[in-house]
């Protein structure tokens, strides 16, 4: 099976619909978008509160216990936390040594609390323990892009899309471009052949349209809307990271770092690409 057709294969079922009207758009400063963040955060304390419990009760043992303190982790990432979903990572991978997942997410909280090095080293061990771990390759990826190193970027964006099923194709896809265009390199991504793949009333069909000069980001953003409240923060916080890249591979700071900006102030702390649009602001500031 070639590329392509791998590719339409992997995307029979992709991603969140677009609704055909921004009837259900979100303001992020609204009172609605702040119904819904306190909703999250509740609902991740608890996930929290139930961990805990589970780990304290002493009714739990190697992996399951493992998996408990996994779980407290990504809660508490979520809320930021990032220094006690350390904590709970080493707990885990204590108790499972040879799980690549638990090193992989390490890895990342690692790259939140910019620790590059350990970052790299964990991500290496995830490998090691799977040699085609599409999401690792990912994090290689996104942490060279953190470090400005473009090329390196690229090449672990490439072994993610040679690797990757299902939604990561696009996405890898995309930041592998965003890693060519922002890098000055030769050679491009498949967006074109991708997008031809997708339905295009789906998202992330807009990125790629913004990518390939299809639409604005303005347009891209304004695409970035759902009939569900909640979905359509989601498509928020991703629509305007990726309007930010697009603006800076345009070389302009100022629209990049009001987009980057509008990415955090929708709240979704779940998606990579919040870390990720605070790294580019951290940047910005670097660069005056």
């Amino acid at each position: 099976m070639n590329q392509v057709r791998r590719w339409a294969s992997a995307l029979a079922a992709l991603c969140l619909s677009i609704a055909a009207s921004a009837a259900g758009a979100v303001e992020p400063g609204s009172d609605l978008a702040t119904t819904i963040r306190a909703e999250r955060r509740h609902a991740i304390e608890r996930i929290i509160f139930q961990t805990t419990g589970e780990i304290e009760s002493g009714q739990a043992e190697g992996k399951r216990l493992a998996e408990a303190f996994r779980g407290r982790a990504i809660a508490r990432s979520y809320l930021l936390q990032y220094a006690e979903a350390l904590q709970d990572f080493n707990q885990a991978i204590e108790l499972d040594q040879v799980n690549p997942q638990y090193y992989e997410d390490r890895a990342i909280t690692y790259l939140k609390l910019r620790e590059f090095g350990a970052a790299s080293r964990d991500l290496d061990m995830a490998l090691g323990l799977e040699t085609k771990r599409s999401s690792s390759f990912r994090e290689k990826g996104r942490l060279a892009f953190y470090q400005r190193d473009y090329a390196l970027a690229a090449r672990e964006f490439a072994r993610a899309l040679d690797t990757a099923s299902g939604a990561a194709v696009v996405y890898s896809a995309v930041w592998l471009h965003m890693s060519v265009k922002r890098g000055a390199l030769s050679g491009e991504a498949p967006l074109a052949a991708i997008l031809a793949q997708l339905d295009q009333s789906q998202w992330p069909a807009p990125v790629l349209q913004m990518f390939t000069g299809a639409l604005q980001p303005a347009e891209a953003v304004a695409a970035a809307a759902s009939s569900d409240p909640r979905s359509d923060l989601m498509l928020k916080c991703e629509g305007h990271f990726y309007a930010g890249q697009e603006h800076l591979i345009r070389t302009d700071a100022k629209q990049a770092k009001a987009a980057f900006e509008a990415a955090l102030a929708t709240g979704v702390t779940e998606f990579l690409e919040y870390d990720w649009a605070v790294r580019e602001l951290e940047l910005l500031k670097e660069a005056r």
